[in-house]
């Protein structure tokens, strides 16, 4: 970023408000967001398993890929910010394997997001081939491929030798010839998990949502138009898709489109040959990483999208809730009658020894 400053000498953030900022928010969602997510994708991954209607179609499969993969994402980002903060442990091997799993991580979660968005398309558009397209076979299949491409295609990061010479002090620093090559793996990896699927996820979702807007409209001017015979009310489901998909795009744009936006003013500068004051960067400094904040907060806040979009998967998390809550009640209540039993028998087992006691034996009596 230096070289979009206007004084590139004379910028001092050290002890500027924005710095420290930008260092607390980083340090809140390195060590609470993998806590949320951990809590909240082991929540759904719970919810699917166990309601048999939610686990047996593309929408399990999709759903249980992204649990994963969300929750892998941010556990091994903290992973590598320790490996390069920590003074307990310091692994150089370490360095490029997390990354790679990172970024595999991340590539497999947004892509995942793209099948989805791709699949309701077809659906929409072709209601008729709908088996074509619905599978929890091909679904399987899809994510298999995914999984193995991310895995490949963030496999160049391996390659970067680290440099562990006495001389550097920097943890997971490559050595100095291969630091062009990483500036350019991290562009073109922040290309395919941003840029890319963004477009075609608001493209997709425009276009799903178009059409299922003219089938509504054509349906009503068919039942306006008193060609039935009987009037029947309207099924939901095109709303509630509406509703699920409209929700899912927006939080997605909302996740993504700004960390993008500040993506490509870090890559290629302001426009029209604008440059950063002290000041404005300040406050880029502050808005780039609330934006960043935004991006991670995509990968633990999957749950909270599903219950408000998804009326079963709503009904399913309230069906396991007071399940649970019947169990643990009368679990209780077993173990007071049971202890109230317990006591019983204690008391009139105290009474029968009292008794005993006062009854007088038959020598005595004799004398």
């Amino acid at each position: 970023m230096n070289r979009f400053l206007c004084e590139p000498g004379g910028l001092m953030l050290n002890t500027s408000a924005a710095y420290h900022f930008s260092q607390t928010l980083s340090y809140i969602s390195l060590h609470a967001l993998p806590i949320i997510a951990l809590a909240t994708n082991s929540l759904i991954l719970l919810l699917v398993l166990t309601n048999s209607r939610l686990n047996r179609s593309s929408f399990s499969v999709y759903v249980k890929s992204m649990a994963i993969s969300d929750t892998l994402v941010l556990v091994f980002k903290l992973l590598s910010f320790e490996n390069k903060t920590s003074t307990i442990f310091y692994s150089p091997t370490m360095c490029s394997a997390l990354v790679f799993l990172c970024d595999a991580s991340v590539l497999l979660s947004v892509w995942t997001i793209v099948l989805i968005t791709v699949e309701r398309a077809l659906v929409v558009i072709f209601p008729i081939h709908i088996k074509k397209f619905v599978s929890e076979c091909r679904a399987r299949v899809l994510i298999m491929l995914i999984a193995l491409m991310s895995v490949m295609f963030s496999s160049r990061v391996l390659l970067i030798p680290i440099d562990v010479s006495s001389e550097q002090k920097k943890r997971c620093h490559p050595v100095a010839d291969w630091q062009n090559y990483r500036q350019i793996n991290a562009a073109i990896t922040e290309f395919s998990y941003c840029f890319i699927p963004l477009s075609i996820v608001i493209i997709g979702n425009c276009v799903t949502l178009y059409t299922v807007k003219r089938a509504i409209f054509q349906r009503h001017q068919i039942l306006t138009n008193h060609v039935y015979h009987q009037k029947r009310t309207l099924e939901t489901n095109e709303s509630q898709l509406m509703l699920m998909l409209l929700i899912v795009t927006l939080m997605f744009m909302v996740y993504f489109l700004p960390f993008t936006i500040t993506s490509l003013i870090s890559m290629w500068g302001l426009p029209f040959g604008f440059c950063f004051t002290q000041k404005h960067f300040e406050h880029y400094l502050i808005i780039r990483s609330i934006f960043e904040f935004l991006k991670d907060l995509n990968f633990c806040t999957n749950f909270i999208i599903y219950c408000i979009s998804g009326r079963r998967f709503r009904y399913a998390f309230f069906s396991l809730v007071h399940r649970r809550h019947n169990r643990l009640f009368s679990s209780l209540r077993s173990s007071k009658s049971t202890k109230q039993r317990t006591e019983q028998l204690l008391q009139q087992n105290i009474v029968k020894l009292g008794d005993i006691n006062v009854k007088p034996t038959f020598e005595g009596s004799h004398l």
